[in-house]
């Protein structure tokens, strides 16, 4: 055999395997962990009303490391990263905006109530996403995102309504400002009604350009 017939093979072979499917399998604990996530995810609510606000969302964002862990979702721990970058960012930008009707810690000048809620929220909802996500076998980016958005947007509503008007958790600096209509939550200028917005999607959007794996799709071993 010519030599460049061996070059012509080894090729070949190379794009043959890169071109191999990759197959999924769903997490071993999947069915029971849709019920923990969803049940922590409303105790953490319904808390809401018997601890201080800033506390409860420290502790649950420490939490959920080692709960992470001990799950076998390692992975998510890097989509935990980036809800905590853009939660650092976007109170970078907005800190200013945010001054409660009670006392919230602060840390280095931020306030530590939406830093964390931010960050915790961004990463649960996007959980509570990636259990359904393959039900609809969506490959194009845009229609995972539109899938995500599903979500986002009545979770966030939901969430601010519930905060605002049963645990009366008001953002004071704000209160100037009409809330979105219906609901008459998320007092602020229209600029970070937007941001309430947007910010879900901007996540979702990094963590896809990024490569992060869905934690409930396992990679089956050759």
């Amino acid at each position: 055999m010519s030599l460049l017939s061996k070059i012509k093979n080894i090729i070949l072979h190379v794009f043959s395997k890169s071109e191999k499917k990759v197959e999924y399998e769903l997490h071993k604990w999947k069915k029971q962990l849709i019920i923990a996530d969803k049940a922590i995810c409303v105790l953490v609510i319904l808390l809401l009303g018997v601890f201080r606000p800033d506390a409860l969302i420290i502790g649950v964002y420490l939490l959920l490391y080692p709960y992470l862990l001990l799950t076998a979702r390692k992975t998510a721990v890097y989509h935990l990263f980036v809800s905590s970058i853009v939660a650092l960012i976007w109170m970078l930008i907005a800190n200013k905006q945010y001054g409660y009707n009670t006392e919230m810690l602060t840390i280095f000048g931020l306030n530590s109530f939406p830093l964390f809620a931010w960050a915790s929220g961004l990463f649960g909802i996007y959980i509570l996403y990636s259990h359904w996500e393959h039900k609809f076998k969506f490959t194009s980016p845009i229609k995972k995102m539109m899938l995500f958005a599903a979500f986002y947007w009545p979770i966030l509503i939901a969430v601010e309504t519930i905060g605002y008007h049963i645990f009366n958790i008001k953002n004071v600096s704000a209160a100037i400002y009409a809330g979105l209509p219906i609901c008459d939550c998320i007092h602020a200028p229209l600029w970070m009604q937007i941001s309430y917005l947007t910010l879900g999607l901007l996540f979702f959007g990094i963590c896809q350009l990024i490569g992060l794996d869905n934690p409930h799709h396992i990679k089956k071993k050759s």
